[in-house]
């Protein structure tokens, strides 16, 4: 049985509309992200994204090699 897929609940201050259903679920509230939580995602990202940018140039001299290897053969 697969796990059901998480719906995010808010609250709402406005009336209830006539003939709506109401539901019974069983909620948590969730807090906002908090600084030290929105710097690690900037330096997260940052990490990868010079990760990636110091891999692409090698992985590009890789393939123009081998694409020279086999034109000369």
């Amino acid at each position: 049985m697969s796990r059901p897929q998480t719906i995010r609940l808010r609250e709402s201050r406005a009336p209830m509309r006539v003939g709506a259903k109401i539901i019974d679920a069983k909620y948590e509230i969730i807090g906002r992200r908090t600084a030290w939580g929105r710097i690690a995602a900037i330096v997260t990202a940052v990490f990868w994204a010079a990760a990636i940018g110091f891999a692409v140039p090698q992985i590009w001299n890789f393939a123009h090699n081998v694409s020279v290897y086999f034109a000369a053969q």
